[in-house]
């Protein structure tokens, strides 16, 4: 069995997650949400039925980040690199939202 690359994070759930994401029939309005939580490393999916995707899932707790809406099956590997890119892309919007932060405080001294 080919060792599966999650990039140096916790993963937890990423079989289960990835046994849930399924081929939606074209035209159904059918789509998986998969989020992930950046503290406890757990993946899980919410499945959604909504045409033009105009219903989704919120959380209010800010460790926990939307990784995509599959409208696919998606491998152990593709979640895995999805999750990736999700926290890094979080990570770096929050280092330019903080140094934003910075510079206007600065400003206003």
């Amino acid at each position: 069995m080919k060792s599966i690359n999650t990039h140096g994070l916790t993963i937890k759930g990423l079989k289960a997650a990835c046994g849930r994401t399924i081929n939606w029939w074209p035209g159904s309005g059918g789509y998986t949400e998969v989020f992930f939580d950046r503290a406890t490393g757990e993946i899980w999916t919410v499945d959604q039925v909504s045409l033009g995707m105009n219903t989704w899932t919120q959380y209010d707790d800010p460790d926990v980040i939307k990784v995509c809406n599959a409208t696919t099956h998606l491998t152990m590997q593709q979640l895995a690199d999805l999750v990736y890119q999700a926290v890094t892309a979080h990570r770096e919007m929050e280092e330019y939202f903080a140094s934003l932060c910075a510079e206007n405080k600065e400003a206003a001294e």
